[in-house]
């Protein structure tokens, strides 16, 4: 607990092996016709009974307090803004097609799914449900009877955000460089089997930030409110294996294959140390929540404190956990500006 946050973001850089950095032309500047994602709930956007209203609230055609856009964000998810801004529809969610007989229609399909992980038994309790990575590749594979012709997985956009809960919920005092190596085979598998099985070649990878310092895991410290630096310290390993993970991806793989490495970590620790240079009033607490000690967590829903509309553009976090719309644009225009997203080199 005596590390401090500098500490942990100068491990994080020095550790980096992404290899020479190169131009994002080959995702922003190509013509990407449609998206899959796979995940956690950074990006989930089907998790509708777990996202009661006022999760949407800010969504740009309004949402009703008896409406789900099924999303923990009060708006849009950094996927949905990629999505946007690669001019692509913004991918339905698998868990809202109904009897899961698929017509993609060039949609996309978003697999996301919260409170899993890479591993299989990753969930935040016993009996919790929810679909591990490896549940949501058969969804992919196996799940529709039959894609139609528009799926173009060849020709599409893999987005994968996702290993946060692998951290919190299953480390539990493993040792954090063997545990952080088990989430990269995992990592791996994944990126294999898109590669091999449905000849995926253009992916964006998030990795994982700061998590000791969400507004859940600060309010374990007390009234200090201090983050989790055991936990920050796990996050980076994570990273570092995940940028050889990557790495290793791109050399591997054929010259028509792109891998964006988007660093969640530097991004939120640039929000947390300097929140009002990049507009931001407040960085620790969740605009929506109230403290539940049986929960562990800020709970939000239609009872719940929740901040004002102008407030909320200055809120880092919309709970206790997930981010707010305005954060997750500005992750989107950092990463346009390259100042998070790198394609992953090639050993030439």
């Amino acid at each position: 607990m005596g590390i401090t946050a500098a500490v942990v973001i100068g491990i994080c850089f020095r550790n980096s092996i992404r290899g020479p950095a190169k131009s994002m032309d080959p995702l922003f500047g190509s013509s990407v016709p449609v998206m899959y994602v796979f995940g956690d709930s950074t990006v989930a956007a089907g998790d509708f009974l777990m996202t009661p209203f006022p999760y949407g609230i800010d969504w740009p055609n309004g949402v009703t307090k008896n409406e789900s856009k099924g999303r923990f964000c009060n708006g849009y998810t950094v996927a949905d803004l990629l999505a946007k801004r690669l001019n692509i529809p913004i991918p339905q969610s698998y868990n809202f097609l109904d009897n899961k007989r698929v017509k993609l229609e060039g949609n996309g399909i978003n697999f996301a799914s919260a409170g899993c992980g890479l591993l299989q038994a990753t969930r935040p309790f016993v009996g919790f449900e929810c679909y591990s990575i490896s549940d949501q590749i058969l969804q992919m594979l196996y799940g529709p009877k039959k894609w139609d012709a528009k799926a173009r997985f060849d020709e599409a956009i893999y987005v994968i955000s996702v290993g946060g809960n692998d951290l919190m919920f299953s480390l539990k005092g493993k040792d954090p460089r063997v545990f952080a190596r088990q989430l990269g085979s995992e990592m791996g598998n994944l990126l294999k089997t898109l590669y091999e099985k449905v000849g995926g070649r253009t992916y964006f990878v998030n990795n994982v930030g700061p998590l000791g310092c969400i507004p859940n895991n600060r309010e374990f410290s007390g009234l200090e409110k201090k983050c989790n630096q055991e936990l920050n310290v796990a996050a980076v390993e994570y990273n570092r294996v995940l940028d050889e993970v990557l790495l290793n991806f791109s050399r591997i793989s054929d010259d028509s294959t792109v891998v964006v490495l988007a660093d969640s970590f530097k991004l939120f620790s640039l929000f947390l140390e300097s929140p009002a240079v990049l507009g931001f009033s407040n960085a620790t607490g969740p605009c929506c929540g109230e403290w539940v000690d049986s929960k562990g967590m800020f709970v939000c829903n239609g009872t719940s404190p929740l901040c004002s509309k102008s407030e909320r553009e200055g809120y880092i976090f919309f709970d206790g956990a997930h981010t707010t719309a305005s954060a997750n644009q500005k992750f989107l225009e950092f990463c346009l500006a390259r100042k998070i997203c790198s394609v992953v080199g090639k050993l030439l």
